[in-house]
């Protein structure tokens, strides 16, 4: 298409777009913004958009450019820092956690995927200072692990159960 053509294509598209834009962000001016975005990518390859296709590319880059967008946004925390002044003041539990059945659990585990848990958690270690304690990979440093929280995830809802039924 020809560049003197696009501000007929932007007059007559923009609200469509713009309407798009707003039901993905749920938010009119991040849709304005985003419009405004689209509109140059578009500007910028114009000449290269054949005109049967041209709206069904304005909506994929309108659609990439708000997926863009949300990604970015949806890694950031909006929070008024005035919500932070009470932290401090808030009580703290005073009951302590009962870890002894997570205790007795672990023991009735192989001892090599005792070790890992104890290490990764207890000792608070890398995998790679693991792997180096034990003699063993990273990678076999992982399986262990997975295997080991398997293990106590049966275990401890097992036990769960038994408690339940006394």
């Amino acid at each position: 298409m020809k560049k003197e053509c696009f501000e007929d294509f932007l007059s007559a598209h923009e609200k469509r777009i713009f309407r798009y834009l707003v039901g993905l962000t749920n938010n009119e001016h991040d849709a304005m913004d985003l419009v405004q975005a689209v509109f140059i990518a578009i500007y910028e390859k114009f000449e290269s958009i054949e005109e049967p296709t041209a709206l069904s590319y304005t909506y994929r880059v309108a659609h990439n450019k708000a997926m863009t967008f949300l990604k970015k946004r949806s890694r950031y925390i909006n929070v008024d820092p005035a919500s932070f002044r009470d932290v401090l003041k808030a009580p703290v539990p005073s009951v302590e956690t009962d870890y002894t059945f997570l205790h007795l659990a672990l023991k009735e585990l192989p001892p090599r995927m005792a070790a890992v848990v104890q290490l990764q958690y207890f000792e608070q270690l890398s995998y790679k200072e693991i792997a180096e304690r034990l003699g063993i990979s990273v990678k076999a440093v992982e399986s262990l692990l997975v295997r080991a929280k398997r293990g106590l995830r049966k275990k401890i809802s097992q036990g769960n159960k038994e408690t339940m039924v006394l």
